[in-house]
């Protein structure tokens, strides 16, 4: 266990405690936080509402840490709170600019999937990529102007990667990498940032038309999965990958309480596990009592379940328009 936890989950839950959980997080958590947040996002107010929900969770977990035993424990307090911040990040980019997320999520999978590249996480929590003989060695700060990666053709994301590394010699950071691929393939941080006219850069958000139908569908999906049995709720939601959880929140087709009512979880157990998810499936196993497997198969039987409806649902919204 991290010596900076030690003294805090050692002692008694009573106010004192509370006096150490907070210490704990004023002097070890929030500096990290702030960096990390800052040097992703920027300058500007969201940084504070990101690291705020950032240490809103992290003090839920902590407080969880000495009660939950089913919660995977706590190694190095540095690099969760780090991770904690990256993920934070993570669901902000996801909601806010979805374009930029989507070349992230792209990147990301040839990074995963082609045996060439690799993707780890640096000792700072952040996700760094390269050649696949480089892993674990630190990040280089080396960004790229976009003329550098002119001529790589936009879905070409296997050949930007090759040169970004040609170039650096060495590991990049993810982030790094997609603001390199974003301005060499002018993808805007916002839809609407496509054209030059003022109606096309007036609003940072989606149409309502356009958000009113996300919504309409996703609240479809989720009426079904609330009619779900609770095990497979659970081996579906806890495993969704790529924050797609968050979706749910941003579109307002679900609330994080409406998340913990499905999921038979008081609201503050789930706060706690947010910055976890998705949780492995061996830790989901724990929590049902059942094996790996059971899980995998419970997760296959829910999405079969919600395709067949929502296709039925479909069909008969088809039948009706004729």
């Amino acid at each position: 266990m991290d010596h900076v936890l030690e003294a805090f989950l050692a002692s008694p839950a009573d106010e004192r405690s509370e006096e150490q959980l907070g210490d704990l997080l004023a002097r070890h958590a929030a500096p990290l936080v702030s960096r990390i947040v800052s040097r992703r996002l920027g300058p500007g107010s969201d940084v504070d509402d990101v690291c705020s929900q950032v240490m809103l969770q992290l003090m839920l977990r902590l407080r969880r840490e000495r009660t939950d035993a089913s919660l995977t424990a706590i190694g190095a307090f540095a690099s969760y709170v780090a991770t904690a911040a990256h993920h934070g990040c993570d669901h902000f980019i996801r909601a806010k600019y979805p374009l930029r997320w989507r070349l992230r999520s792209r990147i990301r999978y040839v990074l995963e999937h082609d045996s060439r590249f690799a993707l780890w996480r640096g000792a700072d929590g952040s996700l760094i990529c390269g050649r696949i003989e480089w892993r674990s060695r630190p990040a280089a700060d080396a960004p790229f102007p976009g003329e550098e990666f002119a001529g790589i053709e936009k879905q070409n994301v296997r050949g930007l990667l090759t040169r970004a590394f040609d170039l650096a010699g060495s590991p990049l950071e993810l982030t790094a990498v997609v603001n390199a691929a974003a301005a060499a393939w002018a993808i805007p941080l916002f839809q609407h940032d496509a054209g030059h006219s003022i109606d096309a850069v007036a609003d940072s958000h989606p149409r309502v038309d356009v958000a009113l139908e996300q919504r309409g569908r996703l609240a479809r999906v989720w009426a079904q999965i609330r009619d779900l049995p609770l095990r497979q709720r659970h081996a579906l939601l806890l495993n969704l990958k790529d924050d797609a959880i968050t979706v749910f929140l941003t579109t307002g087709a679900a609330s994080l309480r409406d998340i913990a009512g499905v999921l038979e979880l008081p609201v503050e157990e789930l706060a706690a596990l947010w910055n976890d998810l998705p949780i492995s499936d061996n830790t989901v196993a724990a929590r049902l009592g059942c094996t790996r497997q059971q899980v995998i198969n419970l997760r296959m039987a829910a999405r079969k379940r919600l395709g067949n409806r929502l296709t039925s649902q479909a069909n008969i919204g088809a039948g009706r328009a004729l």
